[in-house]
């Protein structure tokens, strides 16, 4: 199964459900951002170290069922725009190798401004 196939999973739950004309691009960048923060909202004010989640089922399994929500809204983002999410995510892989260059970056933690971030005056 690969990314398109869960699109069409997602586009055919919400046509099953007539729930197409209740969504726009701004309801659906909501929810992602909505899901985003209730999988963030898991580790407010917790410690908890990765290996001491893997072994906490209840936890991962909430972790698991976020990241889930969040990846359902990116799918229906891709197909309300009908735009190849695959593609699009190969795309930015390949933007992000070239910004951060393994020969420039490795080892450290350093925030490179995207090209879209530097020219928004542009829009």
């Amino acid at each position: 199964m690969d990314l398109k196939d869960l699109q069409n999973i997602v586009s055919k739950f919400i046509d099953d459900r007539d729930w197409r004309k209740f969504q726009t691009v701004r309801d659906i960048a909501m929810s992602a951002s909505v899901e985003s923060n209730e999988l963030l909202e898991l580790f407010l004010w917790d410690r908890n170290h990765d290996n001491e989640i893997l072994n906490d089922k209840k936890l991962l399994k909430m972790v698991m069922n976020e990241t889930s929500d969040v990846l359902f809204a990116c799918l229906s983002m891709a197909d309300h725009l009908n735009f190849d999410l695959e593609r699009a995510f190969l795309e930015k892989m390949d933007e992000l190798n070239k910004r951060y260059d393994i020969n420039n970056v490795k080892g450290k933690n350093v925030k490179i401004p995207s090209p879209e971030h530097l020219n928004q005056e542009d829009r």
